[in-house]
């Protein structure tokens, strides 16, 4: 009776350590971060052409990246934002083109702040700025080549991406966001 009384504490003490052990250790799950971010986040929009906030897109983009060092998950747009709008787009920001996963824009439209359609996303480019004229520290920025509607590739230049660029939020909207790895660093 009482090795059977040991082995049920035991079970019992192993099941409850497992539950409470990320939070331990200082590690969350996706989902606590998710809700302690209060996610999705309503889009706040601007322009005759419907597009999300650039402002917006990149503050819950970083911080939910930052938020998710350390820990393994993969989260849609879908669960990050939402919106009550039938037709919107998504800027293609600096912060964006740097955060999502390179291959989940690949081939997807790309509109200037009029609809019109540019063509399609091709490749994340990286390049390394100085910190200026004192600082000894560089940094790395991003921006992205697309394939214009004759099949060219065209740069959107090394300047800062706001809201330049557009993608529609119904063909983003499904797609992995963020696919993290709990033990590489973000």
């Amino acid at each position: 009776m009482k090795r059977t009384l040991a082995y049920f504490w035991c079970g019992f003490l192993a099941l409850a350590l497992a539950q409470i052990a990320p939070f331990l250790h200082g590690q969350e799950t996706c989902a606590t971060v998710l809700r302690e971010r209060k996610l999705p986040v309503k889009f706040k929009t601007r322009g005759s052409l419907r597009r999300a906030r650039w402002e917006q897109v990149d503050e819950v983009l970083t911080g939910l990246s930052e938020d998710l060092r350390g820990i393994s998950c993969e989260i849609k747009f879908e669960e990050i934002f939402r919106t009550d709008k039938e037709e919107l787009y998504i800027p293609l920001t600096n912060n964006l083109v740097r955060v999502v996963p390179e291959t989940l824009l690949k081939g997807l439209p790309v509109f200037n702040q009029s609809g019109e359609r540019l063509g399609e996303y091709e490749s994340r480019v990286s390049y390394q700025r100085s910190g200026g004229l004192y600082a000894t520290d560089s940094y790395t920025l991003y921006y992205f080549q697309y394939k214009d509607t004759e099949g060219e590739v065209e740069s959107s230049g090394n300047h800062l991406l706001l809201d330049k660029f557009l993608v529609r939020w119904s063909d983003l909207s499904e797609r992995i966001a963020m696919n993290t790895s709990g033990d590489l660093p973000q």
